[in-house]
């Protein structure tokens, strides 16, 4: 049934069908249609920050932690483009975001107007612009479907302010569910099952659509099966156990144990991921040539797309693991079976030593100033309350927090994913709407905190009892991190200088926590973690523990 309806009404009546219960936006003029009536939908929250990577992560969080489609509204060319920056990682990984901007009138044509969709189609799984009211159902319809259809990712839709205020008759119709959970074909099956089963040192490589797909169990249970060790790639969710004793955790082919690792399988099985994406150029193959590579995706653009690939299959990546565990079982004989239990065992062996040795550097360093990244790992795995949501945003820390926290089953773990920095501040907030009953931590580098510091703002604002936890080592480290690695991997001497990676005047955030109206705490003791941290969830308020940590390379 159609009623006429201006643009604007259409546009909000249309969110409200999707089921959309916050907006992340920072308004513009060519919002002011849609700003001068949003009051009359008080189920739709409009949430301001005041810078626009704040949104993009808001609603990442929110997403990821809710399952449900985030939405954000930008401004025009200006604010669109200062979205991007986090819009690229988003497009790479495939989040379920639904991002606008309005634009000028459609008349302004000859005076001049950006093609915002234009703009926005390289960091958008489907750009458009919707210029007519008539269009916002069916457009609005359309971006919600696209991104949450695997292989799902971040939709962009520009508004021209003609399209807000003129009228038109308008059915509103929210989008369907699509049914996208295919089973693999039974030939591909059995192929890459015969393969697996005579297997002499399996690999695993892992990817959040491992997690998305909820495929998590069953990526368990078939590395248990082959013996092989599980790795992850690329991964912002917990795609495999974190204290499971095959976990051998991040795969960095930047080092020489993460190449060795591919090296050394004679087959290796990709889930859920791209294969072997790195800044860094290597020449040849990863996968060494005797060797074969086994490809499992939702989203088969993926599939040999870098690596060449012996047996790709598209998927549920649950079900194709589920699959393949029963039927490698099948065809796993006496001598195979005992070969794989032996793996598991020698794993299990050298991931005990390499936890081990995490405490022993963790205790060594303990009573330090600054303090070391083990030691603030292994306080945070103390510290941290029961059930609560992280957002590891810690970068060259991360991996010294996984460590710590590895044991800590309760906790919700989603993390940074991409190349860009800045998410941290706003995806912990996003967390935090989609789960209020539990406390939600952000664990985030002090460069990438400065990205999107704005969001302490927003947090006090709209009273959203967030902590931050800030690794404050007075430098971009990851910046000096990957300079050794270009040096080592072109042959050069380790660098004597690192030009523009300090910050010679450090950062206060505690101050800065204060100065927007959150609590602000600040620490130089591995002992006072676990008390600052409590103290500021009981706080209620948005607080900041900004922990001072060393940076050495």
């Amino acid at each position: 049934m159609t009623t006429k309806l201006q643009g604007r009404h259409a546009f909000l009546q249309t969110l409200r069908s999707e089921g959309v219960r916050y907006i992340f936006g920072n308004p513009g003029t060519s919002e002011a249609p849609m700003m001068s009536v949003i009051h009359e939908y008080p189920d739709l929250e409009y949430l301001m920050v005041v810078q626009e990577g704040v949104a993009i992560g808001m609603a990442e969080g929110y997403a990821r932690r809710s399952g449900e489609v985030g939405f954000v509204s930008l401004h025009i060319d200006n604010g669109l483009a200062n979205g991007f920056s986090l819009m690229i990682d988003q497009k790479k990984t495939g989040s379920p975001v639904v991002i606008t901007a309005g634009n000028k009138d459609i008349r302004h044509m000859a005076a001049g107007r950006s093609d915002l969709a234009d703009m926005a189609a390289p960091f958008a799984k489907w750009s458009a612009e919707i210029s007519h009211p008539e269009q916002v159902p069916s457009v609005m319809r359309r971006a919600f479907q696209e991104a949450r259809t695997p292989p799902t990712g971040p939709v962009f839709v520009a508004v021209s302010t003609n399209a807000f205020d003129d009228s038109a008759e308008i059915d509103i119709s929210p989008s369907v569910p699509v049914y996208a959970d295919p089973l693999p074909e039974p030939g591909a099956i059995e192929e890459a099952a015969d393969v697996l089963a005579k297997a002499s040192n399996p690999l695993l490589v892992l990817g959040d659509r491992v997690y998305t797909s909820g495929g998590v169990d069953a990526a368990a249970a078939l590395a248990e099966t082959l013996g092989a060790m599980a790795f992850g790639v690329a991964g912002g969710q917990t795609n495999f156990p974190s204290d499971h004793e095959l976990w051998c955790g991040p795969l960095s082919f930047r080092t020489k144990e993460g190449r060795e690792a591919i090296q050394n399988a004679d087959v290796v099985l990709a889930v859920g991921c791209a294969v072997f994406d790195d800044f860094f150029y290597q020449s040849g193959n990863f996968v060494p040539s005797d060797a074969k590579l086994i490809h499992i995706d939702m989203n088969s653009g993926e599939i040999g797309k870098k690596e060449p690939t012996d047996i790709g299959i598209w998927a549920s990546p649950k079900h194709a693991l589920l699959q393949l565990d029963e039927a490698v079982k099948t065809r796993m004989n006496h001598e195979a079976a005992e070969s794989a239990s032996a793996r598991r065992t020698q794993i299990a062996h050298d991931n005990r030593a390499r936890a081990a040795a995490f405490q022993e550097l963790a205790a060594s360093g303990w009573d330090r100033t600054p303090i070391p990244p083990a030691s603030f790992g292994r306080a945070l795995g103390d510290a941290i309350p029961k059930n609560a949501n992280i957002f590891n945003d810690s970068i060259s820390s991360s991996a010294m927090v996984n460590a710590g926290i590895a044991h800590r089953t309760d906790l919700n773990v989603m993390g940074a994913r991409g190349g860009a920095i800045g998410w941290g501040i706003g995806a912990t907030m996003g967390m935090k709407l989609a789960d209020p009953d539990n406390p939600t931590i952000g664990i985030v580098g002090d460069g990438s905190a400065m990205m999107t510091v704005q969001g302490f703002w927003t947090a006090v604002n709209y009273g959203i009892p967030v902590t931050y936890v800030i690794c404050n080592n007075a430098q971009y480290r990851i910046l000096k991190v990957n300079m050794n690695v270009y040096h080592e991997l072109n042959d050069l001497p380790p660098p004597d200088v690192y030009n523009a990676m300090d910050f010679p005047t450090p950062f206060d955030f505690k101050a800065q926590a204060e100065a927007y109206g959150g609590v602000g705490i600040r620490v130089t003791q591995a002992d006072d973690i676990k008390p600052a941290i409590e103290a500021a969830v009981a706080s209620g308020k948005p607080a900041c523990v900004d922990v001072i940590l060393d940076g050495s390379v």
